[in-house]
């Protein structure tokens, strides 16, 4: 009788397990990077509202001011522009896990994850409503992932009206591609999306107010033409992220 030395092969180490420092600064940097963009939007907005202040009253010569917050605006969509890039570039990594595996098998898994989605996605829910959307072979086996959610703390139950609803979001996997604004869960890039399509009804508004005397300057069109690429680049985002949930 021979004995086989050969020793089990050990498992090859995620680039995540090998670099969890350059991990936890690529989060660190997208993390900060989000929140300079947030601040720089809200800057942005409160600039806006003192450009239309100053056109109406007025008392500075207009085409100084409208030059000055076409530059303002442009350099600020470049600034957009390079943070959406930089925060992409930081999180590819995830969003490639995202898209290989929706969200890790310590939160959620299979029928499980499919009926969580359906709640995060929707406000309350019983029983046979989540069997008929999900086509889920029986109430029974509805009931079961939706008692070993609530046992996990994330589910909750309304006695009185007997349905199920989400007492704790996850930020991890998928979720953190989305975003719930009351009834609706959208992913959260689209709301940069919004900012780009208030910059474009301005950007019509000065068009149609001033005509010529704003679209005679260059600077117009350099602004029209980063508006159009990142409302572009936005929108395929957008399109992209909707495409990664649990049931696609």
């Amino acid at each position: 009788m021979t004995i086989s030395n050969s020793e089990p092969k050990k498992k090859e180490k995620s680039s995540e397990d090998q670099n969890p420092r350059k991990i936890r600064a690529q989060k660190l940097a997208s993390y900060y990077l989000r929140r300079i963009l947030h601040y720089l939007v809200i800057l942005h907005g409160v600039m806006t509202v003192v450009f239309i202040i100053v056109l109406m009253v007025q008392d500075a010569p207009i085409q100084n001011v409208i030059e000055f917050y076409l530059y303002i605006s442009i350099f600020a969509f470049i600034i957009y522009g390079a943070i959406f890039l930089g925060t992409y570039l930081l999180q590819k990594h995830e969003f490639a896990k995202i898209k290989r595996k929706p969200v890790s098998e310590e939160i959620l898994e299979g029928k499980a994850l499919q009926v969580y989605w359906y709640l995060f996605t929707h406000d309350k829910a019983g029983v046979r409503e989540i069997q008929k959307a999900l086509n889920l072979s029986s109430p029974g086996t509805v009931s079961y992932q939706l008692s070993k959610l609530k046992e996990a703390g994330i589910l909750s139950k309304s006695e009185k009206e007997g349905k199920y609803y989400v007492s704790e979001r996850l930020k991890q996997g998928v979720f953190k591609l989305y975003v719930r604004i009351g009834k609706w869960v959208v992913p959260r890039v689209s709301l940069y999306l919004i900012l780009y399509v208030l910059g474009f009804i301005l950007y019509l508004i000065l068009a149609v107010s001033f005509g010529e005397q704003f679209l005679s300057n260059p600077a117009s069109y350099l602004l029209l033409g980063f508006l159009i690429l990142g409302t572009i680049i936005l929108v395929f985002q957008t399109l992209s992220i909707r495409k990664i949930n649990p049931l696609s």
